[in-house]
């Protein structure tokens, strides 16, 4: 096919010059209680708040088929089903609601078994992510990054035939040169939306230096659609990696961006402490606002002319600048709660 491709995840639409969406993964098996399902809905919504505009859920059995629908009914985002070699729970996803199914064809079984998904997927409306790993291909001599794009363009062929073209593709791999290649390459042959990320990234540190370098060089060239920051760590941290590297790139605007010192021998605030205790509120704010959280006197009025509000302290005594100006002084009990009013009203 030729042109630009668009696609629509429930309610999001996606493709070149559409805004960049952030994705997260479900950290658990999907409960099966009403009690706990109605947490993880606050869960999404709080996710949701703080950036995350896509949660993807494992789905192995069908037994999960109350608890998904129920999901797919009451979330605030779109939702993913995440399937392998079951085409049979790939329909059963789709029955359930949800806005897209991932899979790999490859692993799915017989290409009759993938045509009846991908049916099942155009009578409903709804998307798939045809979702390739360098460590899931099938075999051959090429390089790794030919492979991959040629096997998704193989995929999408098949989809075409079937007058399927609602798809996303995504060509990951644990090593980031690899990642910049095969996606590039996809990039360079077809027009239709990629959902990007490092796979089994790791920890915190080592997950978002290496999806950053990664991501961010794609992005920057115009490359990718939705992203995933993979983090051997809780969920919320994915989606605050993922925000945060769509604000540094220019592409998102929304939300406070935090500005903090990493600390020193001259502190006397417990800049660390109080960040921990507000950071997630302040993550979920919608305000265009710069807050700044400095541990002592020495940058903290020089950090605060540049921020729309800023907190410092001196032993107990704390002080909160509003561009740049000292307007008020407080004790540490009560900084949190002064911080946050002024972001209210600001």
């Amino acid at each position: 096919m030729t042109g630009e491709q668009q696609v629509h995840i429930g309610d999001k639409l996606i493709g070149r010059g559409l805004p960049v969406l952030v994705q997260t993964m479900y950290d658990s098996a999907i409960p099966h209680e009403t009690d706990e399902l109605e947490e993880l809905i606050r869960r999404i919504g709080k996710l949701n708040a703080m950036g995350c505009d896509v949660i993807r859920f494992s789905y192995p059995s069908a037994e999960d088929h109350d608890a998904f629908s129920y999901l797919c009914r009451k979330s605030p985002i779109p939702i993913v089903a995440d399937i392998h070699f079951d085409y049979k729970l790939a329909l059963d996803a789709l029955n359930c609601g949800a806005d897209k199914i991932r899979i790999n064809p490859g692993n799915i079984g017989a290409k009759w078994k993938v045509e009846e998904v991908v049916k099942s997927a155009k009578d409903r409306g709804k998307a798939i992510r045809i979702g390739l790993n360098s460590g899931s291909l099938p075999r051959g001599n090429d390089p790794a990054e030919l492979l991959m794009s040629n096997t998704a363009l193989e995929y999408l062929s098949w989809f075409e035939q079937w007058g399927f073209t609602n798809t996303v593709v995504s060509l990951k791999a644990s090593d980031t040169e690899l990642t910049l290649k095969a996606n590039r390459l996809f990039a360079s042959q077809s027009p239709y939306p990629l959902h990007l990320g490092v796979t089994e990234a790791g920890s915190v540190i080592s997950a978002v230096t290496r999806s950053t370098w990664a991501l961010g060089q794609l992005l920057s060239e115009g490359i990718g659609n939705t992203i995933r920051i993979s983090i051997t760590g809780d969920i919320e941290s994915e989606v605050q990696a993922g925000v945060e590297l769509l604000r540094t790139l220019g592409m998102r605007k929304k939300g406070i961006r935090i500005v903090s010192c990493p600390r020193c021998g001259r502190h006397s605030f417990d800049s660390q402490g109080f960040l921990a205790s507000v950071e997630q509120e302040l993550l979920t704010i919608d305000k265009d606002l710069t807050v700044a959280i400095m541990g002592c006197q020495v940058n903290g009025p020089g950090e605060a002319k540049s921020a729309d509000l800023a907190i410092t302290g001196l032993g107990n005594s704390i002080f909160l600048y509003e561009k740049g100006k000292l307007v008020k002084k407080v004790t540490q009990q009560d900084a949190k709660a002064a911080l946050l009013e002024a972001i209210e009203h600001a």
